[in-house]
């Protein structure tokens, strides 16, 4: 698939989910997924509603240990979620910065920072690959379920990014899926199934790659076996309780079978698991200061 194809449904799909109107049953179903990939209720209560889109695969902050006064970079940073949060923790004298590519998601995440009253967020529109912001600009870098879709042509300079923008002793904490073994030709082929996460995730070896020309050590990779097939679940729990006919009303995103189109014959009838584990990974990365 071409990268500019992929950049453009990427950027079509989030679109559409920052511009959608919420239901309560979606609501309850984004608070499921977030739950499940390692958010506390009392995290998410303290923030918008609308900062959690259910299109997490893990919860980077769990490991990115965020202290007084540091400034954290969001990649990806959808409608706030993690940026949110991150803020609270850095406090008054740091800064949380959210990169995204998506208009409408700048607009929803800006809207929501400012109903959360978050006066240190701050959000840059660019992609992950090139990113207008000042070398070594951040103690901690967080991603969230975001890698995945950069075109692997293009996911070394992601890294390169991130490896910039870290302050000497910086350090890297993403959330994200990687494949456990090749994926299945239907899976690689099909754009929905890379809008949703699962088709452009590279393999271990592939990721550790990308880290180590990028410039960073002390890498530790961490499978949290968490289980993919809760997006793939929820859907067909709607599909039966709901009988929906509009998919694009179903929930959104990281999500397997949760994008436009995505659900794909029988292809529901996979275990998402056998090809891709979310894993969270913690990269204490040290640059060099000599």
């Amino acid at each position: 698939m071409h990268s500019n194809a992929i950049y453009t449904h990427v950027q079509d799909r989030y679109g559409d989910l920052a511009d959608r109107s919420s239901t309560s049953e979606q609501e309850r179903t984004e608070q499921k997924i977030a739950q499940a990939f390692g958010y506390e209720a009392a995290d998410l209560s303290s923030i918008p509603q609308a900062a959690n889109l259910g299109v997490s695969c893990g919860n980077p902050l769990a490991l990115a240990n965020l202290r007084e006064g540091e400034t954290v970079i969001d990649l990806g940073s959808g409608g706030g979620i993690d940026v949110l949060l991150a803020a609270k923790k850095v406090g008054p004298r740091g800064k949380a910065i959210g990169v995204d590519m998506t208009k409408s998601m700048l607009e929803l995440a800006r809207k929501n920072a400012e109903k959360a009253g978050a006066s240190n967020v701050s959000f840059v529109e660019a992609s992950i690959t090139s990113i207008p912001l000042p070398d070594a600009t951040a103690s901690c870098i967080i991603s969230n379920c975001v890698v995945n879709l950069v075109p692997t042509v293009d996911k070394h300079l992601a890294f390169k990014e991130m490896f910039r923008l870290l302050q000497p002793g910086g350090r890297l904490a993403i959330s994200d899926i990687l494949t456990r073994k090749e994926l299945p030709q239907e899976v690689t082929n099909s754009l929905s199934f890379y809008v949703g996460c699962i088709a452009g995730a590279s393999q271990v070896h592939e990721y550790e790659k990308y880290l180590s020309e990028a410039g960073f050590k002390d890498i530790t990779i961490v499978d949290t076996r968490s289980d993919l097939n809760i997006y793939k679940d929820l859907v067909q729990e709607q599909m039966g309780l709901e009988k929906m006919s509009d998919k694009s009303e179903r929930p959104g995103c990281c999500g397997v079978a949760q994008v436009n189109n995505a659900i794909e014959g029988d292809l529901l009838e996979h275990d998402f698991n056998e090809w891709a584990g979310e894993s969270s990974r913690l990269f204490d990365c040290w640059t060099d200061t000599d």
